[in-house]
């Protein structure tokens, strides 16, 4: 396993990381995703992610952590606090606090190490929102944040689903107001190169052939959504590469991912132990996806490769 730094924040995460809404699987019975999990554990996997929408993924989660008896400096659980569901809809000061504190009450810890808050994806969000009034929700969602971290809720936070010139006049807000400013983002590939370039963000995302995060995330309770398909190509259009490089077009797909700049770490997510190494097997691709197979990548996934 390698690992990397969380954006500009000194914490040190491995680059695949293990999303939990992608293991635990409304079929997964407790026992497989312990299974998974401890197997994750042992192959280096040190973030977690779960998300404050997924109540029954975070509750299993907080309980294989607990019976596992792992050292909580030995690994980094990440969590979301969402848009929220009637009549808690929104990003307000009483949502973020309340959902975080439900989420730690049902994982069974006492903090979590990053904690992502964005708004709904897509622009309707802030669409013909009044400028003032945009910025003055921005400076409520910091002064949140900044109240979490300096509560030991958490211990550093993210933005989530942002347009990049959201997020940029978060992080502006945060410093014009000395508060505590995000040090990352979960974000959709390819992450925004300003982002990491000017600001430091660090990105936590997901392989391009692996499913997206739901349009609609449950609320705690609900059975979870499905996620939405974002595979930009075809079945079967990377296999001719994969084969050159002796991989999975899943391997291939989580390789690209890594090398893209500003990535911080990747989510995967798998049913069983051996789909899971399967997957953490894009570790050795890495190095063979030279220039040449990159150019041929990029009019097919797009982004840019960081350097070597």
């Amino acid at each position: 396993m390698k690992y990397r730094t969380l954006g500009r924040s000194g914490l040190r995460v491995s680059c695949l990381g293990l999303g939990a809404r992608g293991t635990f699987g409304a079929g997964t019975s407790e026992e497989e995703a312990e299974q998974v999990l401890s197997a994750a554990y042992e192959l280096g996997v040190t973030l977690f992610d779960a998300a404050e929408a997924s109540a029954r993924v975070e509750k299993m989660l907080g309980r294989i952590l607990r019976s596992k008896g792992w050292r909580r400096s030995s690994y980094v659980i990440t969590t979301r606090v969402h848009w929220g569901a009637p009549p808690d809809r929104g990003l307000s000061r009483k949502h973020l606090l309340e959902g975080l504190r439900g989420s730690l009450l049902r994982l069974q810890l006492d903090y979590v190490d990053v904690v992502f808050a964005g708004p709904r994806p897509g622009p309707a969000h802030n669409e013909g929102m009044d400028p003032t009034l945009r910025l003055l929700r921005l400076e409520e969602l910091v002064r949140a944040m900044s109240d979490v971290i300096e509560q030991g809720l958490a211990l550093y936070w993210g933005t989530a689903g942002g347009a990049p010139g959201d997020v940029m006049d978060t992080f502006a807000v945060a410093r014009q107001l000395n508060l505590v400013a995000p040090v990352c983002q979960w974000a959709e590939l390819p992450p925004e190169p300003r982002l990491f370039r000017h600001l430091g963000l660090g990105a936590v995302t997901w392989s391009p052939l692996a499913p997206g995060p739901p349009l609609d995330e449950e609320s705690p309770g609900n059975a979870p959504a499905k996620g939405r398909p974002r595979c930009p190509v075809a079945p079967g259009e990377l296999q001719p590469l994969a084969q050159r490089l002796g991989c999975s077009e899943r391997q291939l797909g989580i390789a690209w991912s890594l090398r893209l700049e500003g990535v911080s770490s990747v989510l995967v997510g798998a049913e069983t132990p051996r789909g899971l190494r399967e997957q953490i097997q894009a570790l050795q691709v890495l190095p063979r996806l030279g220039p040449a197979a990159l150019r041929e990548l990029q009019p097919l996934l797009g982004g840019g490769a960081a350097p070597s």
